[in-house]
């Protein structure tokens, strides 16, 4: 259906699924996965880790575009490189900053340096 209007399709990675699932979408010709982190990971302090890097690295691999998101910080950035992250969604980094515009520039100033 995506296809016949021009469209793409995205998967959004929240909970349980399996890297055999990620192939059969990526055999059904799904481009584009969300790595979402969630919020409950945010809330116990749990920090973008190893585990996170080697999956979102693994679905590129797999020649998805791998959208970023889930309490994304300026200095989370870092991590990501190497990886040709497709889309950085850093919501409430954003709008809860003292000057949102700033904190926007801030983003597109480390995503620059960072890949170019």
């Amino acid at each position: 259906m995506a296809k016949e209007f021009n469209g793409d399709v995205q998967i959004e990675l929240t909970g349980y699924w399996t890297w055999e699932q990620a192939q059969q979408w990526r055999d059904a010709g799904i481009q584009q996965v969300v790595y979402h982190r969630s919020r409950d990971a945010q809330a116990a302090g749990v920090a973008w880790g190893e585990a996170d890097i080697t999956a979102i690295k693994r679905l590129s691999d797999m020649g998805f575009k791998v959208t970023v998101t889930g309490g994304l910080a300026l200095e989370d950035l870092p991590l990501f490189k190497g990886i040709p992250i497709h889309v950085f969604i850093a919501g409430r980094s954003i709008r809860d900053a003292e000057s949102p515009v700033e904190a926007a520039r801030q983003f597109k100033r480390s995503i620059a340096q960072l890949w170019g």
